[in-house]
Formats: C-alpha cells, structure tokens, sequence
C-alpha cells in the first residue's frame, strides 16, 4: 500500500478536529427505513444502507429519481457543517447483489451462490459490470 503524505496530513488533520461524538457516528450504518437525513446531521452517522426491502416512502416501486433525492438528502445532512462539525460525506450503501434490483425494471440475477457454483468468472464480472452500470442510470455516481 502506497501512502500519499498529503492525505495523511489531511486525515490526521480531521481526526483531530473531530469530537469523540463524531467519530463514533462515522463508523455506524443504519438502514433508510430506521433513520432520517436530520439523524444523520445529529448524529454524524458515517453510512446508510438502502438493503432488502427499503425504499423511499417506503414505495419498493419507487423512482429512480425519488432514489436519488433520497440519497442527496442525506448526503447533504451529511456534510452540513453549519454546527461546527467536520461533515464528512456519508457512504450510501447499496443492496445489489442480484442486481439493481431496488430500481423497477433492472435486470436481476441468481444466488451468488448459484453463480458461484456456475463457475465461470467471466459471467460474474460481466453480472458486477452490468450491476454497476444500472446503479449508474439512477444518478447516484454524480457527489
């Protein structure tokens, strides 16, 4: 692993500047469904998951478009440093692993473990390129 001496510099540099409140918020995750973009700012929460069944307005058949105001929401939350804070951009955490298939008409794959069993890598990295470029139509590549 290379290190780069200015980012170093640069994470120290937040490290130091962040209450013990913050730091642990960044290492916690909590699901769309159990937590609001104003948590996130409250409580410094450093990863959402949109996984299994949640959904904005808990619709399943929501909007790309309503996918991607719900994952700006948060990230401005995120890193709204209006009360002293470091506001370091969340991870928005995706439940993808048969696909995009929180977005209606996605393409959705088997069980990893079927495709593992397949065993064929070539068929998994085109599954994981398709995946990637479906997450990619919604919008959520543009912070």
């Amino acid at each position: 692993m290379v290190r780069e001496p200015e980012m170093e510099q640069r994470i120290s540099e937040l490290l130091e500047r962040m209450t013990l409140e913050e730091k642990v918020g960044q290492v916690m995750q909590a699901d769309i469904d159990s937590v609001t973009p104003q948590q996130v700012r409250d409580f410094n929460l450093g990863s959402v998951l949109n996984g299994g069944n949640s959904a904005p307005d808990k619709d399943v058949r929501n909007t790309p478009e309503s996918w991607l105001a719900l994952a700006d929401e948060f990230w401005e939350a995120s890193t709204d440093t209006s009360d002293g804070g470091v506001g370091i951009p969340v991870i928005w955490g995706t439940d993808a692993v048969h696909g995009s298939s929180n977005i209606v008409g996605a393409t959705l794959f088997p069980h990893n473990i079927g495709l593992g069993a397949a065993n064929d890598p070539d068929l998994i990295y085109e599954i994981g390129r398709v995946t990637a470029l479906e997450m990619l139509a919604t919008g959520l590549d543009d912070r």
